[in-house]
């Protein structure tokens, strides 16, 4: 016969004592928390679909976030865009005004004033922000897009943002799309193309040395004293005998450094001399890396700059252009160029033969050409032959020139320069109807932000449904059983203090 010892009894009694102590905390922490699943071990299955779910509603949530921003600079720019349409109509109500009698030279010159007025409130709007962002300067959103003088003065890359997995869009417009142009040169490795001082919008590169230090210690001085151009100074680096390669960016706008060493030591590392020369290259510093590309280096426009190398690489698809002043005109053949210096001998060698003549230039901020006329009575303008772009392209014709546009309109009312301003209202036409068609795409794209917004929207929803089923408790069905296991733990205790004799050490005191 098995004998039951009170020792056994007891810790029977403890074991199930605690056993349904267990199973009440557990139940206390599934109403307290609200939560069925609160550490892997209560369901390790269910465990992993829950991070799975936290894992997509924490991206759903950053995509809203990505989404909320972009909504922001595109309906600014929307909004922004339709105050610089309204500005338009009313430049154009004005010039229609004085474009004829009963308007005289006094009336014309109070209404060069007010066009005056609306260049810098033009000026004004395209450094529209949002935050402490430029919304129309591209990239280089940390800097005013437009200059006092209404030049541009942002960058060709456009700020981008992807709204859902692999889906990215532009959420900016540039300003050199709509109010100014920017024939925005890549850098040219030919001889003479792209000199070192156009380089950083025409500021530059001081002369001075740098230090190449290859990634096997050894190193190099360079010295840009004699060096006019970035081919001279690409051979100057390529000539160190490091073993590392200087040669332009695949997108063209900065040089990129590759150390061909197979068994590197150290970073490659570039430092200045004291003159600046390296920062000013957009290639100083250390980089633990075998082929590093600098900062974009925003070459101005020069006279060797290749046309190919026009608009970022793309180039420019030259048509005839013709020129208008006062009453002359002429017509524009570019064949054969490839150079802005040739468009530039283009201009000038057709201007000549006009009775007002007309000539041209690199426009003092170098990202655009601009033209002139020879009598200081009338304003010179450039139009469209059949349906090119050539001349808006240029910064010289209508299309996304505005500021320009109402700065000629503003010379020609000062001048009473009556053809002037009537050349003046067929430019305002093109540059409204330029401004309405990237409204548009800046309206498609806050369309394809809402729809996608929604889609993502939509997701965490539907997770966070999924994830509440798998990890959340049911109220109701806890609650019943915290209470049966109440009533079951005191059950055990009145019943284990029946069974369990009282012994000798309950009467001692």
């Amino acid at each position: 016969m098995f004998r039951i010892s009170n020792h056994m009894m007891y810790n029977n009694a403890l074991l199930n004592a605690f056993r349904n102590n267990q199973g009440l905390l557990s139940a206390q922490e599934q109403l307290s928390s609200g939560k069925r699943v609160n550490r892997p071990s209560d369901d390790p299955v269910g465990m992993m679909e829950i991070l799975k779910y936290r894992t997509d509603i924490g991206k759903a949530d950053q995509y809203l976030r990505v989404q909320d921003n972009a909504d922001s600079f595109l309906s600014s720019a929307d909004s922004t865009m339709g105050s610089i349409h309204d500005e338009l109509k009313r430049a154009k109500e004005i010039a229609l005004q004085h474009a004829g009698s009963p308007a005289d030279a006094v009336a014309r010159a109070n209404a060069s004033v007010i066009i005056n007025n609306v260049t810098s409130g033009m000026i004004n709007l395209g450094n529209t922000k949002v935050g402490d962002r430029y919304i129309f300067a591209g990239q280089r959103s940390d800097q005013p897009a437009v200059d006092v003088n209404g030049r541009y003065a942002g960058s060709d890359e456009t700020l981008q943002a992807e709204i859902m997995n692999n889906v990215t869009i532009p959420i900016s417009v540039k300003a050199s799309d709509f109010l100014t142009a920017d024939l925005n040169p890549n850098l040219s490795s030919a001889a003479g193309g792209t000199m070192l001082s156009s380089l950083n919008g025409g500021t530059g590169v001081p002369a001075g040395t740098f230090t190449i230090t290859n990634r096997v210690g050894a190193s190099a001085l360079i010295d840009t004293t004699l060096m006019t151009d970035v081919q001279s100074l690409i051979a100057g680096i390529n000539a160190a005998g490091l073993n590392v390669t200087a040669s332009i960016s695949a997108d063209g706008a900065a040089l990129t450094l590759t150390d061909n060493n197979a068994t590197p030591t150290q970073a490659l590392s570039v430092t200045d001399g004291g003159a600046g020369t390296a920062q000013a290259l957009g290639i100083v510093g250390t980089r633990n890396t075998s082929v590093y590309t600098g900062n974009d280096l925003n070459p101005a426009l020069a006279g060797g700059t290749l046309i190919s190398d026009l608009h970022g690489g793309a180039g420019i698809n030259l048509t005839d252009i013709k020129l208008v002043n006062g009453q002359a005109s002429a017509t524009v053949s570019f064949a054969g160029a490839t150079t802005v210096q040739d468009m530039l001998n283009a201009i000038n060698l057709a201007g000549a033969g006009m009775p007002n003549p007309v000539t041209a230039a690199i426009d003092i901020g170098g990202r655009q050409l601009a033209i002139a006329s020879g009598n200081p009575n009338t304003v010179a303008f450039a139009f469209e032959v059949g349906s090119g772009r050539t001349a808006d392209l240029l910064g010289i014709g209508g299309g996304r020139n505005v500021i320009p546009t109402l700065q000629k309109l503003s010379q020609a009312l000062r001048l009473n320069d009556i053809q002037g301003i009537v050349s003046s209202i067929t430019q305002l036409d093109s540059v409204m109807e330029n401004t309405t068609s990237v409204r548009g795409s800046v309206g498609a794209r806050a369309n394809q932000v809402s729809a996608i917004k929604q889609t993502v929207d939509q997701s965490k929803y539907e997770n966070t449904k999924l994830m509440a089923s798998t990890e959340d408790a049911d109220f109701l069905k806890v609650a019943s059983e915290l209470s049966m296991l109440q009533t079951a733990y005191q059950a055990t205790l009145k019943s284990t203090s029946a069974i369990i004799q009282p012994s000798l050490l309950d009467f001692m005191r």
